[in-house]
């Protein structure tokens, strides 16, 4: 592609710049708040939410104004539903795909459990802004899909799509640039991977890729700018609006589709 041999061009530059990111962005912390719980006394669904800062909430002081805490305001108005996170800051598809393949404690209140009727993963910016190739990436992600499949038996499996690195604030020219279009390579070769996937013939889970619709309602302003007013205060993390807009396409997707298969 044209991107990898303008970014091999620009190889020196790009780890100068990345190198300066990585000493200059602020380090935020992951919000307070629960990670486990149910919001009534007979859940009809059950959801995990696995993955990295992203899926964890940084960018955000406190768990009600993340993913979860979102979508629990959300969803718990339709149905009753009981819920885990399991996400930490810095992880990548192979660090969680490795903490899953480790014996798993029947008591871990979130790992432990037997059965989850939706999944919601969050991974790939740490992949990406590393050295790992898109097939080693996909191979990877194949991997953790199928391990959680198997264990967790879902109906629904929500993968969110890389975000547009490309208009992160955080990060300076050329480097937005070649790793916003390494995140499109990433997310074409991701959407692929789940259209063979939903085509087996065994397969009784359903997977769906979900893209956050991030567009500027301010003619007035740069799209870069409108960012800067979404994102976290470190340009790089979502901030409350993202994590609402992401929590109301997880909501569509479960209303529109487990709670309609009538899950038993």
């Amino acid at each position: 592609m044209l991107y990898q041999g303008v970014s091999l061009i620009l190889a020196p530059l790009l780890v100068f710049q990345g190198l300066k990111v990585r000493r200059t962005t602020p380090r935020l912390p992951e919000p307070e708040g629960e990670r486990v719980g149910q919001t009534g006394a007979n859940p009809a669904l059950s959801l995990l939410i696995l993955g990295d800062s992203a899926a964890a909430g940084v960018g955000v002081a406190f768990q009600q104004h993340a993913l979860l805490g979102q979508v629990i305001e959300q969803l718990s108005p339709q149905l009753e539903f009981s819920y885990g996170l399991f996400a930490k800051t810095g992880s990548t598809t192979s660090t969680t795909l490795h903490a899953l393949q480790e014996q798993i404690d029947i008591a871990h209140p979130i790992l432990g459990q037997t059965h989850y009727d939706v999944i919601v993963t969050s991974l790939g910016v740490n992949d990406i802004t590393s050295s790992i190739s898109c097939e080693k990436w996909l191979q990877q992600q194949k991997a953790l899909f199928e391990l959680i499949t198997k264990r967790y038996t879902p109906k629904l499996i929500l993968v969110t799509a890389l975000p547009p690195l490309g208009l992160f604030p955080a990060l300076p020219h050329p480097l937005r640039w070649s790793l916003g279009q390494r995140a499109n390579q990433f997310n074409r070769q991701l959407q692929q991977l789940l259209i063979k996937l939903n085509q087996q013939v065994d397969q009784s889970t359903d997977f769906r890729l979900i893209k956050l619709p991030l567009e500027n309602p301010q003619p007035d302003i740069t799209m870069l700018d409108f960012m800067r007013q979404v994102m976290a205060t470190d340009g790089f993390h979502p901030g409350a609006p993202i994590y609402n807009a992401w929590a109301k396409l997880v909501v569509e997707q479960i209303v529109g589709g487990i709670k309609s298969a009538a899950i038993e």
